[in-house]
């Protein structure tokens, strides 16, 4: 700024007067600005609650009782406190809670559907909220899917209900973004706890419930002393004024001595308490001396006694977090800076690996999953290949990992699902291929990795920039919560329009890049790799096999996609064989993918069932009037009845001492003898040749039986109406509105009960 210069030092009363004047108009001008700053703050603040009244109404924290489930039981639900919430902006959220309740794996969306809000007040700007409301919710009545009745299960069986409690921010210029969800399991009629925030970073949330009523068999109310050290942390934390600076250093010298003291059980909850963001940062409201003694301190704990794999991923993403944000302003004449900077580094990346490192077989496989939970590019991956600074460390981190996979038995070893999203698990306007199948999830996909029982990271060729609405529609629309992303590039989806064979081959090896550093951190899992066949899946599945260590360490499945008109499968016979001989199976519904994982030894008997189950209720949940026409329906019905056939024929063979109808899977009526909800006279269409359509033969197929079934079956059909137009959000892969479809189990439509008759079969 060369126009403007202080006056001189020394230059006499007259100097010493403008001196003066100039710093009173400095400081003026500084009460102006924050003064300023504060209408506009408390502006902001009053548009964000006008805008969330007028939108969720007054019920916050009301709760609701709902006629419908008024023979059901109620819950009440006391939402604490959440520490840490992570909203991906600099502005300070807006946080309040939303609470419902359902069956164990619903999605929020079932959940939700259907039942008045129920929600906390907000917070205003608070990374660390404390609500302390007090919510009612009644819970679901009894239910049994008229599936659960034909597939012979044991309709007595109470379904297992768990709460969900979301965490929204209300200040996004776009509308409630989410911070996470915690699902918590109701099977004790009262408890309280703290929960990692699924898809929420490090955050966590603490929840008291009571006077659970009417679960029939269920647990005894545990005694107060079941959670002496919950309350004991709670009141801890209750009690500290982190509002200022003065308050946040008192906090953290009275943790350092409550941790000195406290027992495994105890320092655990403290740090799942602990808004560690806070404590353990190094500006003014907390210096820098406090946050080093504390990390020494936990240091030393972590020499006697290691920590649960829970407070450990809490400690270890707020460290991520300190060492990815870019450091400035220390250059090199600032010799002190430069040496407190850098034992500042020493020091925060030697307590994250001694978390790691001390933490050994199961717990260790536990704190990867928890790490890898944490979404928003701050998974286990990013840990170990970029902010680990140090090679020595990081190489020392790998071993780790390659030590504790030899100390697990061949049982232990986890199942480790790799999977693609669109035309793998969801149908939307990303991803190559014919209507298959309406946009929504893909009939099966879920039930079987229920079946494998494994953890679930997707290999998507969508760009990281759409990372957000990705994790958005796993939980919301397809109820997968806890999931690692490791996205593709911009570049390649660009390169779709104008070169799209580059593009497949860019994202093959976009994908095998990602997996090859993915890999190293998961030594000891069996992967299970599940695309498609349109989207450069079988490039990747190819270098995938050929890097296997064994036949029994990797399977590699391919969903076949459809051409254009939705009828003909893309992979002829020929190219089917040729992958088979290289190891890549190709499948066109998911319970012959079942079929396929249980040859190859993955999944047991009951597995297969419960794939094959899954897959059926989930394809009899789809509207016929759905598909893109009767042809696209009878084809995919017919793919299902040939592969259920030889599901059973597999059962059969691998349990001959059982009788037939015990061990047989059984096929809904629906789908014997479909029907459509629009009745016109006659098809426009003539029903599709059979003997054309590029499908593998097997044996026990019964076409002539198929086609009879069709014909009885096309005077109760309606071509489907054109399309409706699409908007803006199918752009970006999601379902148009009111087309959405339910998986979760509980969530059959009512219209489809009717169509069940038990005892009937293939």
């Amino acid at each position: 700024m060369s126009w403007f210069r202080m006056p001189e030092a020394g230059g006499g009363p007259d100097a010493s007067s403008s001196s003066n004047r100039f710093g009173r108009v400095l400081s003026d001008l500084a009460s102006a600005g924050r003064e300023v700053r504060r209408v506009a703050q408390e502006t902001r603040d009053a548009m964000v609650l006008l805008r969330h009244t007028a939108k969720h109404g007054e019920q916050a924290s009301a709760g609701y009782f709902t006629e419908v489930l008024s023979d059901g039981s109620t819950v009440q639900v006391e939402v604490i406190a959440a520490a840490d919430l992570s909203m991906g902006s600099k502005s300070l959220p807006v946080p309040y809670c939303a609470l419902a309740t359902g069956y164990r794996g619903q999605p929020w969306a079932a959940k939700a559907s259907g039942k008045p809000e129920c929600n906390t007040p907000p917070a205003l700007r608070q990374r660390h909220p404390r609500w302390n409301a007090l919510c009612k919710l009644q819970l679901p009545k009894a239910y049994v899917s008229p599936s659960r009745v034909e597939f012979c299960k044991d309709d007595s069986a109470p379904q297992e209900i768990e709460l969900s409690v979301r965490v929204m921010d209300a200040g996004g210029l776009r509308g409630d973004r989410m911070a996470g969800e915690a699902r918590i399991p109701l099977s004790q009629a009262r408890g309280a706890g703290t929960f990692r925030l699924l898809g929420g970073g490090y955050a966590s949330l603490s929840v008291r419930w009571s006077e659970v009523r009417g679960f029939g068999a269920a647990q005894e109310p545990s005694e107060p002393s079941d959670f002496a050290e919950f309350e004991e942390a709670m009141c801890f934390w209750s009690r500290q004024d982190l509002a200022t600076p003065a308050g946040v250093q008192r906090a953290q010298r009275e943790l350092q001595t409550k941790l000195a003291a406290a027992d495994r059980n105890l320092v655990n909850e403290l740090l799942l308490q602990t808004p560690l963001s806070l404590v353990l940062s190094d500006d003014e409201a907390s210096s820098f001396s406090g946050s080093q003694s504390l990390l020494r301190v936990l240091s030393e704990h972590l020499q006697s006694q290691s920590l649960s794999p829970l407070a450990s991923s809490r400690l270890i993403g707020a460290l991520v977090e300190k060492l990815s944000v870019p450091r400035s302003g220390i250059g090199p004449s600032q010799e002190v800076s430069d040496l407190e900077f850098a034992e500042q580094l020493a020091v925060q990346e030697a307590v994250l690996c001694k978390l790691i490192l001390r933490s050994e077989s199961k717990e260790l496989l536990e704190l990867k999953r928890l790490v890898d939970a944490a979404g928003g590019g701050r998974d286990l991956r990013h840990l170990i290949y970029s902010v680990i600074s140090d090679q020595v460390r990081r190489e020392s981190l790998l071993q780790h990992f390659v030590d504790q996979a030899g100390e697990l038995q061949p049982h232990q070893l986890p199942v480790h699902i790799l999977s693609d999203i669109d035309m793998t698990v969801w149908v939307g306007t990303f991803g190559a291929g014919g209507p298959k199948f309406p946009a929504g999830p893909v009939p099966g996909a879920l039930p079987l990795f229920t079946a494998l029982g494994g953890r679930v990271t997707f290999l998507s060729a969508r760009p990281p920039i759409w990372e957000g609405q990705t994790r958005r529609l796993l939980v919301d629309d397809i109820g997968i919560a806890e999931a690692v992303v490791l996205p593709g590039s911009l570049k390649a989806v660009a390169q779709v329009l104008f070169a799209p064979e580059q593009a497949r081959q860019a994202m093959a090896e976009r994908k095998t890049e990602v997996f090859g550093q993915f890999a190293t951190l998961h030594p000891e899992a069996r992967f299970v790799f599940i695309g498609d066949s349109g989207e450069g899946d079988v490039d990747f599945a190819e270098e995938f096999m050929g890097q296997a260590g064994g036949p029994a360490r990797r399977a590699a499945l391919i969903h076949d996609v459809v051409r254009s008109d939705g009828v003909v499968p893309k992979s002829s016979q020929q190219r089917r064989a040729d992958l088979r001989m290289r190891g890549i199976r190709v499948f066109d519904t998911y319970a012959g993918a079942a079929l396929e994982l249980f040859q190859q030894g993955l999944l047991d008997m009951e597995g297969l069932r419960c794939a094959t189950h899954g897959c059926l209720e989930e394809f009899a949940e789809i509207n016929p009037d759905e598909f893109a026409s009767v042809e696209v329906f009878e084809m995919r019905r017919m793919e299902l009845l040939r592969d259920v056939r030889e599901v059973n024929a597999a059962l059969r063979a691998a349990d001959e001492g059982v009788q037939g109808a015990d061990v047989k899977v059984r096929v809904p009526r629906l789908l014997l003898f479909p029907s459509f909800r629009n009745v016109s006279e006659s098809l426009s269409r003539s029903p599709p040749n059979l003997s054309t359509i590029n499908t593998p033969e097997r044996p026990g197929d019964q076409k002539k039986s198929s086609a009879r079934r069709f014909d009885r079956s096309k005077k109760n059909c309606k071509q489907p109406s054109q399309a409706r137009s699409r908007n803006s959000r199918t752009q970006l892969g999601f379902p148009e509105p009111g087309r959405r479809r339910f998986r979760a189990r509980g969530a059959t439509r009512t219209i489809w009960k009717s169509a069940f008759a038990p005892g009937r079969t293939s």
